[in-house]
């Protein structure tokens, strides 16, 4: 029998988290897998955890490489699957036994070649349900890209199921923002997405995730990853009569990037560099009109251009009032 499904896993320094993802994987209702591990360097005994669950089941298969990245080994584990269906899982997460099972007959079911369910953020003391009031809703793939650009369709690989010819282009090497230069590419390969709003993915909330790390280069991945989304789909035409969209969401998010940036507690000359080429991005758009983009952004596009070292210093002192207000109307101070 030809395997269906295959379940791709970037490991690297997994820890105490590896276990618990695998055995969910091997406790899921749907049998017809394979497990690709994709140990990615890891120095810290996760390559031997991941030996040790292939010698006892067939179906995983670990692949052990140099330290390259997340998207490289996920491009490493597209290459070598053979399912119908592919999905990713990182390794410090866990899944709901029944999660694919549900997945591929609401796939099969609805004709689609994507499937999006809801997930559940765990934070250390409490959980946060995402997506979960059990609506399911099916768009062709025009609806679902506009959907992914506006933010009301989230880009987290992990929360989707592909039909294999849909995951077409290699994920990009911007940590950890390639899910958001690559999924909305897959989609646009689609002919029909559906969003299944039941929470199956534990999405496991660590502070030295680099998405809650400071790191300069997340901002400058950020930017990449954006403008990654604006350019491909201008010249791939994949929206016409929607342009003008695309280019306001991309002006806009350029401009709350460097609003981002400014107010990072830790504010460097790293940080700096990252918004004065965003303002140099921004300068081949003009005109700017304050119809195009509203008065927020055209205020503080005006002052990007004019003094980055004023609109810098003005953002963080506004934060700092925006934090001492929150606090007051909190009762904390």
């Amino acid at each position: 029998m030809s395997t269906e499904l295959s379940i791709i896993v970037p490991v690297y320094n997994g820890g105490k988290y590896l276990r618990p993802c695998l055995d969910s994987i091997v406790a899921q209702t749907y049998s017809n897998w394979e497990l690709l591990l994709i140990d990615d360097g890891s120095c810290d005994g996760s390559a031997a955890v991941c030996d040790e669950y292939a010698s006892r089941d067939s179906r995983i298969t670990v692949v052990h490489k140099p330290n390259g990245g997340q998207a490289a080994a996920r491009n490493d584990g597209v290459a070598l699957a053979k399912g119908r269906y592919v999905c990713f899982v990182d390794c410090d997460d866990w899944l709901e036994p029944a999660m694919y099972a549900t997945m591929i007959q609401t796939l099969e079911q609805q004709q689609a070649d994507i499937v999006i369910c809801g997930y559940i953020e765990e934070y250390a003391t409490r959980q946060k349900h995402v997506s979960a009031d059990g609506v399911l809703t099916v768009y062709d793939a025009h609806d679902a890209l506009k959907l992914v650009l506006e933010g009301r369709i989230g880009s987290y690989l992990w929360s989707m199921l592909f039909r294999r010819e849909v995951v077409q282009e290699p994920m990009l090497s911007l940590n950890p923002y390639e899910d958001h230069a690559t999924i909305f590419k897959w989609i646009s390969h689609a002919r029909r997405v559906v969003t299944l709003h039941q929470a199956f993915y534990h999405y496991r909330q660590l502070q030295t995730s680099s998405l809650h790390s400071y790191n300069p280069k997340n901002g400058n991945h950020y930017f990449l990853a954006i403008k990654e989304r604006y350019y491909y789909i201008a010249d791939h035409h994949l929206l016409p009569g929607w342009e003008a969209e695309n280019r306001r969401l991309y002006l806009r998010g350029c401009i709350k990037l460097t609003k981002d940036l400014a107010r990072m507690p830790d504010y460097d000359s790293q940080l700096g560099a990252i918004i004065e080429e965003v303002r140099d991005e921004l300068r081949g758009f003009l005109p700017i009109s304050r119809r195009e983009i509203g008065t927020k952004y055209y205020t503080r596009l005006r002052l990007l251009l004019a003094d980055i070292n004023l609109y810098v210093r003005l953002l963080r002192l506004s934060s700092v009032f925006a934090i001492s207000k929150k606090r007051k109307d909190k009762g904390l101070v």
